[in-house]
């Protein structure tokens, strides 16, 4: 169910109600006992190459993860869908350390060379139709590759993500080589030779910079402020214009957190305070379209699952509300100018009633939902 951003925005000052909504909505997930299985394929996960190929993880016939992986491939923007052998394991929630051999998100560079992880690490070098393990120590939690090369975050079976390591392999290749020094935590963030690793907040908090690929790494001085510690993954619409949320996720109260986006032109090296979005909802990910700094994109979740979106580089937010009981979204990404995508997912129980993959034309202006038969 969508509401109109106004109507839900005065709402929101009412967050009980809010919250009550959210959870009787007819398309969120039932309020008691187990939901049926959904009739057609549900989006967990999505990796897109261009504004018409990409490729979505998820399940069928399975109403609660664990499910069996499936993976299914448009070429033309999601008009039509092709299955693909995904390798025989099961599909998980994210950060779920069991079975070793279980994935939970798909990530692909170009339409043959993807990857699928978390907690197990898969590689296809084919698009797809053949899959093989590769071996990384502990769970990986994160991955995304550009210009070439890949990047993976790997942390301790039952560790911490302070203690995440960050490993870096050629495209195409079984090799993957430590990156030292560097603590990825589970943000990463790539456009073309540039790689941001890390996340911004607090005490314990870094975030280094590369503008070759990996061969030589930064660290940026950014911190999230004291006031609004946590910080999101890194947003790039070019390897100078970059953006980063921070948040305070239980101020003014539950449900709400204070918002504040900074922007950078310069890679990362400065960046400046740009705008407040809303309070409603707790702060996700940030994206941005490609070659577009001024348009800026969040999700944030909490009752509700909200698509907030400025065109004046922050200074100013309109949104989309979905009222699905904080069903929230994950793989948030513009694949140009236009188009972007992003998955409903809450990862148990997996589904979203249809309204798993989402995608927007007009550069997060308006979401449809994109079934998958």
């Amino acid at each position: 169910m969508k509401m109109s951003f106004s109507r839900v925005m005065a709402m929101a000052a009412l967050p009980m109600l809010l919250l009550a909504l959210g959870a009787g909505s007819a398309s969120a997930q039932p309020a008691s006992g187990n939901p049926p299985p959904p009739k057609g394929f549900e989006a967990d996960s999505a990796s897109f190459v261009s504004a018409r190929t990409g490729f979505v993880l998820g399940a069928r016939g399975c109403s609660e993860l664990p499910c069996k992986a499936r993976l299914e491939k448009t070429v033309n923007g999601g008009k039509k869908w092709t299955s693909l052998p995904a390798p025989a394991v099961s599909l998980v929630p994210t950060y779920t350390p069991s079975p070793a051999s279980a994935v939970s998100a798909v990530r692909f560079e170009n339409a043959r060379d993807g990857w699928l992880f978390g907690p197990a690490l898969w590689a296809t070098t084919d698009g797809g139709k053949k899959w093989h393990r590769m071996s990384l120590p502990g769970d990986v939690i994160a991955l995304a590759a550009s210009d070439g090369v890949a990047f993976a975050a790997s942390e301790p079976v039952n560790g911490g993500l302070n203690q995440a390591r960050l490993y870096e392999s050629q495209v195409g290749t079984t090799k993957w080589t430590v990156v030292r020094g560097i603590t990825p935590q589970n943000a990463l963030t790539v456009f073309g030779h540039s790689v941001w690793a890390g996340i911004a907040s607090g005490a314990d908090g870094n975030l280094w910079t590369s503008t070759d690929s990996g061969r030589h790494w930064s660290m940026l001085s950014f911190r999230c402020p004291s006031n609004t510690i946590s910080a999101s993954a890194v947003a790039a619409a070019s390897p100078a214009n970059v953006a980063i949320g921070c948040s305070d996720q239980g101020d003014p109260q539950p449900g709400q957190s204070i918002k504040k986006v900074f922007a950078s032109a310069d890679g990362g090296r400065t960046f400046h305070l740009v705008g407040s979005p809303p309070r409603a909802g707790q702060i996700g990910t940030l994206a941005m379209p490609q070659g577009h700094p001024r348009v800026i994109t969040m999700s944030a979740a909490s009752g509700a699952t909200y698509l907030y979106r400025s065109v004046n580089g922050g200074k100013t937010w309109s949104g989309t509300v979905y009222l699905d009981g904080g069903l929230d979204v994950r793989d948030l990404a513009y694949v140009s100018s236009t188009t972007g995508y992003v998955v409903h997912f809450s990862g148990g129980p997996v589904i979203a009633y249809g309204q798993g993959l989402l995608k927007t034309s007009n550069a997060g202006a308006t979401w449809k939902a994109v079934p998958i038969p």
